[in-house]
């Protein structure tokens, strides 16, 4: 078998020649299961495509979950490498491919050493990040199930905040590091009519515009500028001529915030905004608004825990700290079950085009971060990520507590004061591309 960087290097670039839509994972999901199998960990279906390994260590002990996400974009690759996406107008732009190689070079290192290990390890091969389904579909089919903690890791270029991330440079905070993210959609519903007669049709274009400006100055006007939130409309639809007075438009966007009850107040603030518009404009309003993923939060104990094992992979110089991101991820309905570690990895590099932000055309990475990558996550040279928590080690610190914090719970049960519908899929000509949501409704 090739060294462990040249195999984990070997596997990104095959998966990224073969990027899969979410829940569309089939090939990666197969790949997954071949190699697992043949490092002799048992492995499982779950969620349609995602896969779960586990490795029994020799001894009995705690248990700890590794999880990479699989699913790529809807986007047409414009880098030019040699190894770049035969599947067309799919690509891996956000590094799931990087992901899911380094966590099976991290399943390599422990399954070689597996006679050392007290405890077993999970891994979470996760489908549909992007979609923010995969996680919770994989939990409710029992991921989690005797697991104590979890870590996971993404790949950035740019660093979340601006700014070239080095290759090879891992930041891991304590507490929030990725804000939740809540959808919402609002259409309007007037009387179409011809252009020349306003007075026999009621205008849904016009009080549409001033629902979105509205909803847009909530940050500015109503909200405290050192608590963070924010709000972008990402599309409206209204009309179908330039003689006609449209009888009916729609707007989608996004609320994203880290404290889990700021997502509750905006959705108020917007009912407000567009009930009342919608009144002084003699319309009719329908409000979608939905909770797609809480808050990724850091337990304090396990994020300083990673930072002694990554300083020692990677070297103390090479730990960094970057703020709190504002985009989401759905590793947060793991980490707001049980304690969790989400880690950034730099993966950039000027001299090699490793310059553009995650989702853009031309996003690569540097091939030097699998060592650290891999082997943070394996946590080698100690034997496990899971250290002090299922892995014996020489002059080692205390076990954390692996007690569910009550402020990750409340990330999970965010106190909205509406009722959650079912799940179902957005109508509408233009699918909102999260896919399925659970949605609150007002008319």
């Amino acid at each position: 078998m090739p060294d462990l960087d040249s195999w984990v290097i070997d596997l990104r670039h095959e998966f990224h020649r073969f990027p899969e839509l979410s829940h569309s994972e089939q090939r990666t999901a197969a790949r997954v299961e071949e190699i697992l199998g043949s490092l002799g960990i048992e492995t499982r279906r779950v969620a349609g495509t995602g896969v779960i390994g586990r490795l029994h260590g020799r001894e009995s002990g705690k248990t700890v979950a590794l999880r990479a996400d699989m699913d790529a974009l809807q986007q047409t690759e414009k880098t030019g490498l040699p190894y770049a996406s035969e599947n067309s107008g799919l690509m891996h732009a956000c590094g799931h491919d990087a992901h899911t190689a380094m966590l099976l070079g991290a399943a390599r290192k422990l399954a070689e050493g597996r006679d050392a290990l007290r405890g077993d390890v999970v891994f979470l091969f996760q489908p549909a990040e992007e979609m923010a389904t995969g996680a919770m579909m994989m939990i409710a089919e029992g991921a989690l199930e005797g697991v104590g903690a979890i870590f996971g890791m993404h790949v950035f270029a740019n660093a979340p905040t601006g700014g070239l991330l080095p290759t090879g440079t891992v930041a891991i905070l304590p507490g929030p590091v990725a804000a939740g993210a809540d959808f919402f959609r609002v259409t309007v519903k007037g009387k179409g009519g011809h252009a020349a007669m306003p007075q026999l049709a009621v205008d849904s274009i016009f009080p549409a515009a001033l629902m979105l400006t509205g909803i847009r100055a909530i940050v500015t006007a109503e909200m405290d500028a050192m608590d963070p939130v924010v709000i972008t409309v990402g599309q409206i639809h209204g009309g179908t001529r330039f003689n006609i007075i449209a009888d009916e438009t729609w707007f989608d966007g996004t609320v994203r915030y880290f404290r889990p009850e700021l997502g509750g107040l905006v959705q108020e603030k917007i009912k407000r905004i567009v009930e009342g518009t919608a009144q002084a404009h003699r319309v009719e309003v329908d409000l979608l608004y939905n909770t797609m993923v809480p808050p990724t939060v850091n337990d304090p104990g396990l994020a300083e825990l990673a930072r002694q094992v990554a300083a020692g992979v990677a070297g103390p110089g090479q730990m960094t700290d970057f703020a709190p991101m504002m985009g989401s991820e759905d590793f947060s309905f793991f980490a707001s079950r049980i304690p969790g570690v989400f880690i950034g990895l730099g993966a950039g590099n000027e001299a090699k085009g490793a310059v553009y932000a995650n989702h853009h055309p031309q996003f690569t990475i540097d091939k030097m971060p699998w060592r650290s990558g891999s082997r943070c996550t394996s946590g080698s040279p100690k034997p496990s990520w899971a250290a002090e928590v299922s892995v014996p080690s020489p002059g080692s610190s205390p076990r954390p507590s692996v007690a569910t914090s009550a402020h990750l719970d409340q990330g999970l049960h965010p106190p909205w004061r509406v009722q959650l519908g079912p799940l179902h899929r957005l109508p509408g000509a233009h699918a909102n591309p999260a896919g399925l949501h659970r949605t609150a409704r007002w008319q």
